[in-house]
């Protein structure tokens, strides 16, 4: 216990640089845990199959700015295993102002097929007649509705920023999901092609929901094969796929997270490290007269690496806890970004707090071992003879 005590003693010796080398494990430990989260939603199996459906997105080959006749959708909706299929348009436009804060998605879909396909979304207010029933009628996502303070029968005012046209939207259903964020808005795709002719008869991608994962394997490949040598040649991937495809564009995401890590777990031991080493520095002499009191080499070098350790853990243990707190307003915050269907799969994985806890016990003992070997094989002379 009095070694226990004494280790105590010395870790919070310099109270100022402590919380300073605390601190500075803290923040980067809680970069290392969200960029590690992010790493796993990448890996993470596809989340409409964990939850027992099977959807596949049909594009055209070329990419999703090239459009694909609407026809297709009828004919994949014959093959077997597609148990419904839907369109899906991207409107874009703008609502008050081009910023980010008012950026959420905004599809052209059609209402007689679009919750066949997405089934696990439900509806808490209004129903699917009441949106059918009004051609420029909305469906809006409960996060959505409570981001702007909407009720059912409000307006929303669109301006087309890809389409030359301005749509005037009622709200009229309102739907809520059980995992990620209901942040979207959906309209009759009629009310688009009435407003602008040109868009009849295209269509941007078609969702299939398939009956289990062999179908959307086979179907995968048989729709492609079926418009292989036409003029709108297919690509057809997992709803997880598709998803990854935005953040792709980003470049090579994992390597470029890994490789950020593991500067940052550098910087780290290199910090912790440097204090370590000020901190055997300032206590020489007080480490002599250890030694001839009767403390032996090894115990100088577990009361050292045992301080760097100690110091390691609370800011280790810190950054972990606050990590797990805000994780919650981390999701929140992507929720109406480009990649908040992706972010909906990052969760508390528990991977990766082992890994953040592997984190702070390397960077307690690489930071410790060399002012601590230093320390213990320092003879007892030169100690007491030191005037630092």
């Amino acid at each position: 216990m009095k070694f226990l005590s004494l280790m105590l003693k010395n870790v919070f010796r310099k109270k100022t640089r402590t919380i300073l080398t605390i601190g500075s494990i803290i923040l980067p430990l809680l970069v290392i845990c969200i960029m590690g989260s992010f790493l796993k939603a990448l890996d993470a199996p596809d989340p409409a199959e964990t939850r027992g459906m099977f959807r596949i997105v049909t594009r055209h080959k070329v990419g999703l700015t090239s459009d694909l006749p609407i026809s297709y959708a009828e004919r994949i909706e014959q093959l077997d295993g597609a148990l419904a299929v839907t369109t899906f348009d991207w409107f874009g436009g703008t609502y008050i102002d081009n910023s980010a804060r008012n950026f959420f998605a905004r599809f052209a879909v059609e209402p007689e097929t679009f919750l066949e396909v997405f089934d696990d979304a439900s509806l808490t207010r209004g129903s699917i007649e009441d949106w059918m029933s009004d051609r420029a009628g909305a469906l809006v996502g409960e996060d959505l509705m409570k981001k702007y303070g909407w009720k059912p029968g409000d307006q929303v005012v669109l301006v087309g920023d890809i389409y030359p046209v301005t749509l005037q939207l009622t709200i009229r259903a309102v739907y809520g999901v059980s995992y990620g964020g209901s942040d979207g808005l959906f309209f009759n795709r009629k009310y688009l092609e009435e407003a602008l002719p040109s868009f009849e008869g295209v269509v941007g991608t078609i969702w299939t929901k398939c009956r289990d994962g062999e179908a959307a394997n086979r179907l995968s490949n048989q729709i492609d094969q079926m418009f292989e040598n036409s003029p709108y040649p297919t690509k057809t991937e997992s709803e997880k796929a598709f998803q990854m495809g935005f953040v792709s564009m980003l470049g090579n995401v994992k390597l470029l997270i890994t490789s950020l890590g593991v500067i940052i777990v550098l910087v780290i031991i290199l910090i912790a490290a440097n204090t370590m080493a000020l901190s055997a520095r300032e206590r020489v002499r007080e480490i002599a007269v250890l030694r001839t009191l009767g403390f032996t080499r090894r115990m100088i070098l577990l009361l050292i690496l045992g301080e760097s350790l100690t110091m390691a853990l609370i800011g280790g243990l810190l950054g972990l806890g606050m990590f797990v707190v805000g994780l919650k307003p981390l999701k929140a915050s992507l929720v109406n970004t480009p990649i908040s269907g992706f972010a909906s799969a990052i969760m508390l994985f528990p991977e990766v707090l082992v890994v953040g806890f592997g984190v702070t016990v390397l960077v307690g003992l690489l930071s410790g071992i060399g002012p601590a070997i230093r320390a213990s094989q320092r003879p007892i002379t030169e100690g007491l003879r030191h005037l630092g």
